[in-house]
């Protein structure tokens, strides 16, 4: 029997949560394969964990205060999964519908290197076919060690080194290894640091073929808010960019500041 620990946490997006999970149990399913959900609510107040016990009795739900946001929520739900010791643990954002076959992709990855330590990461795209999160490839520059080339999908299994966090697949050999999401990046960089450290341990991450997701591409944010307010962008790049910029951190810092001006608009 293989274990998958599913882990999802959500925030006042009941709609959207619900046919995260629809699309979930519609998968089709191996005998071989037994999934668990385990969803973060993060003080959702439009019912959300009312809606999901009544169609999904079976989703394991753990209550946050409103200031996890998606990394510590998900690390919530990640360390209570671990403590059953599961095959497989899947990050699956709330907004990303699985298309059929996700799974199958994912799991498939392992048959790339024959081996059980591994990330597999799938690619979404949104409602005009145009990718919108997946993998990417660090371009290993000393002066830009930050800058990530995107992947494409296509019909073959790529080796990236970098991914967002809406579909990853993480072996359980891989997990002990590189352990659980950095508590201190709240929301922004969490998927880009584990990464970092799963490929400084030489762990083999995977690009699955084609798309395994729909998701829209959400980052028309409120700038103020996110920079001042709980998500803490400001923190989480300071975090990221003095743990692996080298001595040319603080430039790291004050560039990725300035990018995130660029790709998010103000309101």
């Amino acid at each position: 029997m293989i274990k998958i620990a599913v882990l999802i946490t959500c925030f006042n997006r009941r709609k959207k949560t619900i046919r995260c999970l629809n699309n979930l149990f519609k998968q089709k399913i191996h005998q071989n394969i037994r999934l668990t959900v385990y969803l973060t609510d993060d003080g959702s107040t439009d019912y959300t964990s009312i809606y999901v016990k009544k169609q999904f009795p079976e989703v394991k739900i753990f209550t946050g205060n409103g200031n996890l946001y998606w990394g510590r929520g998900t690390n919530l739900v990640f360390k209570e999964a671990a403590k059953k010791n599961f095959d497989y643990y899947l990050w699956l954002n709330d907004d990303t519908y699985l298309l059929k076959g996700a799974l199958d992709d994912l799991l498939n990855a392992k048959n790339e290197i024959q081996s059980k330590t591994f990330i597999s990461v799938g690619s979404t795209k949104n409602k005009y076919n145009i990718l919108t999160y997946g993998g990417q490839k660090n371009k290993g520059s000393k002066i830009s060690p930050f800058k990530n080339k995107i992947i494409f999908p296509n019909k073959n299994y790529q080796i990236i080194d970098r991914f967002n966090g809406n579909i990853v697949l993480i072996s359980r050999e891989a997990q002990k290894k590189i352990g659980f999401i950095n508590k201190d990046l709240v929301h922004i960089s969490g998927d880009i640091e584990y990464g970092i450290r799963a490929s400084i341990l030489k762990i083999p991450i995977f690009l699955c073929p084609n798309f395994q997701g729909i998701c829209e591409n959400d980052k028309k944010r409120n700038l103020l808010k996110d920079y001042f307010r709980g998500k803490c962008l400001i923190k989480s790049f300071f975090i990221l960019t003095k743990k692996y910029g080298g001595i040319f951190w603080i430039l790291h810092f004050l560039s990725a500041l300035l990018h995130s001006l660029k790709i998010f608009k103000l309101k």
